[in-house]
């Protein structure tokens, strides 16, 4: 392992910040308490909501996607809207559309509008899969003519490095200088570590479909969908994307674990009767957690930290988001430095392949 990058990681000495700011989007459920809204610095970061929610509560159309939808979250930085492509894949019958989305886009206050892509899902046909990315790039275009003033960020998507290439090559004929364009679908990779045509290791795949992005389309954002975590986020960052998102900073309150910054999920809180769904926390963590400075930790011994981790699920919450949000403060100086580290296994073999 590359000894002086990672050791100032593990140390929490705040490196000096990279050249290009890394984003990482707060993922936050309309329907959900925001209990990011009570900390002004939690409450400006930039945060990432969708339409989705209003696919499986369609009350929501009325009550929180309208005009107040930021300030009914009770956020005031960057927001990110997306469409609900994932949710519409799981409920067919919505009748949710481009139009649809497109009247959401015209009375919303975001700063950012995810187009309606159609994700590939594994049991679809190639056939099916081609028409899917084909429809994907098609609602794209329409959206991007009906609003012309607004970010729209279409999205990538393929179940094989050829159907990204088709992905990629549709969206650089439609929009050469695209301000932001996504790669979606990588987290069920990285979750059920096969699919349909993937010939290679999933972190072998994004490796190459985020180098395919950036060569096509070397001046614009990239956002990775679903890759924000502590551990995943660090390598697309250094492979080449801008940006990422996390709902994670919320679900793993709920599983009684927190975040640290380059490592997995740490358990603190869970049945004494079963085996801990993750790695407990451990001496090695202890410093990490002493120097936090996130809205929980501030002003508290490391005892009572640690008491407040495992008694709340609001500690842990606060916690997680200040750390998803400021992971990069903690990283290698650089982009090569950060390249290094992974490649030496500072985030296990699997990635350090992906980048070798």
């Amino acid at each position: 392992m590359s000894a002086s990058p990672f050791n100032s990681v593990t140390k929490l000495h705040a490196a000096t910040p990279v050249k290009c700011d890394p984003i990482v989007w707060l993922g936050q459920s309309a329907d959900t308490s925001s209990l990011c809204s009570t900390h002004a610095e939690l409450r400006q970061a930039p945060f990432l909501t969708s339409l989705g929610c209003a696919i499986r509560r369609p009350s929501l159309q009325r009550t929180h996607f309208n005009e107040r939808l930021r300030a009914t979250l009770g956020l005031t930085g960057p927001l990110m809207l997306d469409s609900g492509g994932f949710a519409l894949s799981n409920k067919p019958n919505s009748r949710w559309t481009v139009s649809t989305v497109g009247d959401f886009v015209e009375r919303i206050d975001a700063d950012i509008f995810v187009t309606l892509d159609l994700p590939p899902r594994l049991r679809d046909s190639a056939t099916q899969r081609r028409k899917k990315i084909l429809s994907s790039v098609t609602n794209f275009e329409i959206l991007l003519e009906r609003f012309p003033k607004k970010t729209i960020m279409p999205v990538v998507h393929g179940r094989n490095i050829s159907e990204v290439e088709l992905s990629v090559g549709l969206l650089a004929q439609s929009a050469p200088t695209l301000k932001w364009v996504g790669l979606g679908g990588m987290v069920p990779l990285l979750q059920h570590r096969n699919a349909c045509g993937l010939t290679t290791s999933p972190e072998i795949f994004i490796a190459r479909a985020l180098a395919l992005l950036r060569t096509a389309f070397p001046r614009s954002k990239i956002h990775v969908f679903g890759a924000g975590g502590t551990r995943t986020f660090p390598t697309v960052f250094a492979l080449g994307a801008d940006s990422g998102d996390s709902i994670g900073w919320r679900q793993a309150a709920g599983y009684g674990s927190i975040f640290l910054p380059m490592k997995s999920q740490r358990t603190v809180k869970w049945n004494g009767e079963k085996r801990p769904p993750r790695k407990l926390l451990d001496a090695s963590d202890l410093l990490q957690i002493e120097n936090c400075r996130c809205p929980a930790c501030r002003g508290h011994t490391i005892e009572k930290r640690i008491d407040a981790f495992r008694r709340h699920f609001y500690s842990r919450s606060i916690h997680n988001a200040w750390t998803i949000m400021n992971q990069w403060q903690f990283w290698p100086r650089s982009r090569r430095e950060l390249l290094c580290a992974i490649s030496d296994g500072a985030l296990g073999t699997n990635w350090a392949k992906a980048i070798n």
